[in-house]
């Protein structure tokens, strides 16, 4: 994307960021150039608008040591990394770097959208300046709407209920003095409080910008990266389904004393069912543009290596327009979190590895739940029921021992007990994340993929949009053979559709071997989004998390034979309800005015 900056601009881009919203909401962009020349020409006000992309971040390219495995998917020794933090619920430690960081000391997190929203609003109460077509006004008014809403949902989803602000304040202190659980009559004559209050204005943004912005932009390849009509469907239909969820929902009243059930709410639910509805179809009529990847080609979303291509495919709907590659990306990136043995693979012996228990969650090749009297055992052509016959997502995701992810000997994975991998990098289990990890990208092949080597996490992807109309349909009418909207498919339809792609064999309305539709659906998530960032937000959203308090997180042992599989608890995962449902905000955020509480817990 072209990148248009004024000196008005750059000073404010360049103050330190630092931990109070305040800080975002106050800078004062909008000086020292004539705002009609700015806001009255399209091309000028689109560089004002670039700047905005600047601000959505990737979860784990341009970070350090951290990833977005925040649910204690993976586990790690060194006590700044994500898989040493999130099974010990050291949550502080996310705000220090990282996507969820308050601070930029290693590149600025999400909590930098509070200057993105200042910026957006800046641009919307400037529109009426602008000259131009109504193709060119509606470009600029749906991006500035869609990026507001995108980043109070991003805060909004992590730290709970927030202001929604959607004006420029001024330096008048009462206007600072927003109270974090508002109140909100929506467009649908309701009135909502607390986080469904928040999450409702997103949700009405997000559909004027899906009506505003293109489905596709012209001259797609120059302009890849911008949001569109059918990225904003599907951010309402995710703000919605988060919204309806028990936790949000009993977060949803007039402060943080005032609890409510913590239950579904149908009525958000099936709003969030036509949203992703209308995206589904949208996609599905505009099918050279958008459309679920080939399993074939279904890692060209998370990596390339041609050494030109962008991993942005038609699945991709959002996220970070990332242009890194080769041994910059992988020494600032995957060397620093997922890969082992820097002399082979340019690792530096940081790794977060997977867990025994998040392995366990991939279903069988047949369907049937994955049972540990399986461990080590074979079946009657001799594979190992534990790694070989799994979802086929399950290898597509994850390295296991004797996986070569390279073309040489040298190459081999030796993730047994006194193997040279496993010993090399200080990793607790056998196993390595291969979803952002391409073959042959290592240090002693040709050296091609890994000097050529891009990556990227999607923020949002067209299997998600699926899925969430699947959960949307099934909790607003309860009854996974229904449909809603115009897409054709009931919420059945949609999960298979998903793991059809996969190869995995369909589920049932009763959810195959879960015995509950909603566990499937979560199952299913955790799966298919695997180290993507989603499975904190569900095992928050209902609730899970104070039943695997104390949960024993496990490795796996094994000799080099394949023989003596013994699993080993590492540690205890710590999860304290309420605290661990919530971030904590920057304490001085919380002191400077009542209505401004800090989550419990954190106080």
């Amino acid at each position: 994307m072209k990148k248009i900056f004024y000196t008005l601009l750059l000073s404010a881009q360049m103050v330190v960021i630092g931990t109070s919203c305040t800080d975002y909401l106050s800078v004062p962009v909008e000086a020292a150039k004539d705002t009609e020349e700015i806001f009255g020409d399209y091309y000028n006000f689109q560089g004002f608008v670039d700047q905005l992309y600047m601000y959505v971040a990737d979860p784990i390219v341009n970070t350090v040591c951290m990833d977005n495995c925040y649910g204690g998917e993976t586990i790690g020794t060194t006590n700044w990394s994500t898989g040493y933090n999130s099974v010990r619920g050291l949550y502080n430690q996310y705000l220090t770097r990282g996507y969820l960081s308050t601070v930029d000391d290693y590149g600025p997190g999400i909590w930098a959208g509070w200057k993105a929203i200042r910026i957006a609003n800046l641009g919307l109460e400037n529109f009426d300046l602008m000259k131009g077509t109504e193709e060119e006004k509606n470009k600029i008014k749906g991006q500035l709407l869609f990026m507001r809403a995108f980043f109070h949902q991003e805060i909004l989803a992590a730290w709970g209920s927030i202001p929604y602000v959607d004006k420029v304040l001024t330096d008048d202190s009462e206007q600072f003095k927003l109270p974090r659980f508002g109140e909100y009559t929506a467009k649908d004559g309701n009135t909502y409080y607390g986080y469904q209050a928040c999450a409702v204005r997103v949700a009405e943004d997000m559909q004027e910008a899906s009506e505003l912005l293109p489905i596709v932009w012209d001259n797609d390849v120059a302009n890849r990266g911008r949001c569109t009509a059918l990225a904003a469907l599907a951010y309402k239909a995710r703000a919605l389904v988060f919204a309806a969820s028990p936790l949000m929902s009993e977060y949803s009243g007039t402060s943080l004393s005032d609890l409510k059930p913590a239950e579904v709410n149908t009525g958000l639910m099936k709003q969030a069912a036509e949203a992703a509805s209308a995206a589904i179809k949208m996609a599905k009529d505009n099918g050279d543009a958008y459309g679920l990847l080939p399993w074939s080609n279904y890692s060209d979303m998370f990596y390339t290596v041609d050494g030109s291509t962008v991993p942005w495919s038609k699945e991709t709907l959002w996220g970070r327009y990332n242009t890194l590659k080769g041994n910059t990306l992988i020494l600032n990136t995957l060397g620093r979190i997922h890969l082992p043995d820097n002399s082979v693979f340019g690792g530096n012996a940081i790794n977060c590895t997977p867990t025994q228990n998040y392995v366990d969650l991939f279903e069988m090749d047949n369907g049937e739940l994955y049972d540990k009297s399986l461990d080590g055992k074979f079946d009657e052509n001799g594979k190992l029921y534990m790694w070989e016959r799994r979802d086929p997502r399950f290898k597509k995701a994850i390295y296991v021992d004797r996986d070569n992810p390279g073309d040489t000997e040298k190459t081999i994975l030796q993730l047994y007990i006194g193997g040279k991998t496993r010993n090399a990098d200080n990793c607790q289990t056998p196993y390595f994340i291969h979803k952002y990890w391409p073959w042959n990208c290592n240090k002693t092949d040709n050296g091609t993929e890994y000097n050529n080597m891009r990556m990227m996490v999607p923020l949002m992807r067209l299997a998600e949009v699926y899925l969430l109309y699947a959960e949307a349909v099934y909790q607003a009418l309860g009854d996974a053979n229904q449909k809603i909207g115009d897409c054709g498919m009931s919420a059945l339809d949609a999960v298979n559709e998903i793991r059809s792609r996969a190869g995995q064999v369909d589920t049932d309305a009763h959810g195959g071997a879960h015995g509950d539709f909603m566990k499937m659906i979560l199952n299913e998530r955790a799966v298919e989004f695997c180290f993507e960032g989603q499975y904190w937000y569900d095992i928050r959203r209902y609730k899970l998390g104070e039943h695997l308090r104390g949960e024993a997180i496990q490795t796996m042992d094994f000799t080099k034979d394949w023989k003596n599989f013994t699993r080993r608890t590492l540690v205890n995962r710590t999860f304290e309800a309420p605290k661990h449902y919530w971030l904590p905000f920057p304490t001085n955020l919380t002191k400077m005015y009542p209505e401004f509480p800090q989550n419990t817990g954190w106080e």
